[in-house]
């Protein structure tokens, strides 16, 4: 998947592989109580993520989504990845902070 095909009306599920989604519906379920005004959709097609930040760390969000990384869910570079946080979510508006941030969680879960 390249930068350009991404949309407003991309799911975060396109970045990641079927065999996945499974555990990509259970983290977004996880985060729904947080995000803004999203209790409804059904989570493999959302396509926005704004958080509440009183309700979750957004250190939280970072480690589910390395959580899918290192278990081989991800079907894109990590940088589309970190791409489509910056657009898709109120994560960080730098997408060079979000993928510094996802290595750098990368690196350290990889050590353990």
């Amino acid at each position: 998947m390249q930068r350009t095909e991404i949309t407003a009306d991309t799911p975060l599920s396109a970045l990641f592989r079927k065999e996945h989604h499974e555990m990509l519906h259970s983290v977004i379920d996880t985060w729904r109580p947080a995000l803004i005004g999203l209790e409804k959709e059904e989570a493999l097609k959302m396509n926005t993520f704004f958080f509440d930040f009183d309700w979750i760390r957004p250190i939280e969000v970072y480690m589910d989504l390395i959580y899918l990384i290192i278990n081989d869910g991800l079907f894109t570079p990590m940088s589309v990845l970190a791409h489509y946080m910056a657009t898709h979510s109120n994560l960080s508006k730098s997408e060079a902070t979000l993928y510094a941030l996802l290595k750098r969680y990368k690196r350290m879960c990889n050590k353990n």
